[in-house]
């Protein structure tokens, strides 16, 4: 079920992202709507539907925006893979070890799709952009990863208290 929410959740996600979210930078840096939305919900759900999430979420923001197809997608996916490989290490992931993914996977993801710039031929200064935009980028995901996380649990709780009443109402 969560794999079907992905794609209107994302959709409207990315749409905000690439169109209010430039209004309110601070800096060269903005909050990534999907990227905290993905993460919030990888952190809970199967790796499967976890990258349903980062590749329609990735896909989303790189149709709405000027970035190359699929920059998006990839780091989304590499910190999906990174989320899920340190849910299956630890027994839960409290206060600080959010604090911690939402700053390396905002790190990795931003790393990423320099590196994909730079690939596909644009000019980017590094440095520059890693004070100038990685920066504010991480502070305002690290503000606004409680808001998602809640968001996504209410939704992962709402449709697997669903799904498990619809199969304990089927008859065998």
């Amino acid at each position: 079920m969560g794999s079907f929410l992905s794609l209107p959740i994302l959709i409207i996600a990315a749409a905000i992202q690439a169109s209010v979210v430039p209004q309110i930078r601070l800096l060269g840096g903005g909050p990534e709507l999907v990227f905290l939305l993905v993460v919030a919900w990888s952190i809970n759900a199967e790796i499967e539907e976890s990258v349903v999430w980062a590749f329609i979420g990735g896909i989303a923001y790189d149709l709405l925006s000027a970035a190359p197809t699929g920059a998006t997608t990839l780091g989304l996916l590499v910190v999906v893979f990174a989320v899920s490989g340190l849910g299956r290490q630890v027994f839960r992931i409290g206060f600080f070890m959010m604090i911690g993914i939402v700053l390396f996977g905002t790190f990795v993801q931003q790393i990423i799709f320099v590196g994909v710039l730079l690939f596909a031929g644009r000019s980017v200064s590094i440095l520059f952009d890693l004070a100038y935009v990685v920066a504010p980028t991480m502070l305002y995901n690290l503000l606004l990863i409680w808001p998602a996380y809640w968001f996504a649990r209410r939704m992962q709780r709402r449709f697997v208290t669903s799904r498990r009443r619809v199969l304990s109402s089927r008859p065998e």
